[in-house]
């Protein structure tokens, strides 16, 4: 019997040996990557979430939360203000700033200009007297703005002498043209400006500051707009006496 078991055994091995057939070599498996991650992924293979998307899906502040954030920032708004003064802004910062926004990021160019000496006069007078000759005091006799007293003020620059030759040349050039437009407007110029020729008649002509247009032109001087002074007192009128008398007032109609 075990013989024919042996056999039968035999057998089987041979003929599954015909029947299931595997290759020598293993065939070569195609690899598949996904450009995305599969989502269906079990629990427990699944990665955590990122910080960031923690806190995109986190739950709005409640009303106890915001609360306490209004008081942390009406906080830090009364430290802001009960700051000492030392940390504000100087006074000169200011006044900078303001005259940049006034004068729309130009240069400081005023039409009118002082001499190089009075400007000399106004700082000699400023450093003897400060408290007579202040700035308002300055700005109003000489007709300038405040800004350009403090300027002349504040400046602390000292030319050479081939620099002061320099400019005293262009002043005068300067004042040269300016009387010469108003010798044409029949405004009589100063001792010193007609020696230098200015308003000279050629050709044996009446100088123009002579002719029946003179003085017709307003041209403010140095003294205030509140000077008053009467008609009579420019010219007074001397008596027998030797003393000054006003001259009497004569009505309209009988002028006339």
């Amino acid at each position: 019997m075990s013989c024919h078991n042996c056999a039968r055994r035999t057998l089987g091995l041979f003929i599954r040996s015909f029947a299931n057939v595997e290759p020598t070599f293993a065939p070569k498996r195609t690899l598949i990557r996904n450009a995305q991650p599969s989502r269906l992924l079990h629990a427990s293979t699944a990665r955590a979430p990122y910080k960031s998307d923690q806190r995109d899906r986190a739950a709005p502040p409640t009303q106890k939360e915001a609360d306490i954030e209004a008081i942390a920032e009406n906080a830090e708004n009364a430290e802001d203000d009960a700051l000492p003064a030392k940390y504000e802004r100087p006074a000169w910062q200011a006044h900078k700033a303001a005259l940049k926004e006034k004068l729309n990021g130009e240069a400081w160019n005023p039409r009118k200009k002082l001499s190089p000496d009075t400007m000399e006069g106004i700082r000699h007078l400023h450093s003897t007297q400060p408290d007579k000759f202040t700035t308002p005091v300055l700005a109003q006799h000489f007709k300038v703005s405040p800004e350009a007293i403090r300027r002349i003020l504040k400046s602390k620059w000292q030319p050479s002498d081939e620099e002061y030759e320099a400019r005293m040349e262009r002043w005068n050039k300067r004042g040269e043209r300016i009387w010469t437009n108003l010798v044409e407007m029949g405004v009589k110029p100063p001792k010193k400006w007609r020696e230098m020729g200015v308003g000279r008649a050629r050709g044996g002509e009446r100088p123009k500051w002579k002719s029946d247009r003179r003085n017709l032109v307003h041209v403010r001087d140095s003294a205030s707009d509140s000077f008053v002074m009467d008609d009579g007192d420019i010219i007074p009128i001397v008596d027998g006496t030797g003393k000054a008398r006003r001259a009497p007032d004569i009505p309209l109609t009988r002028r006339l």
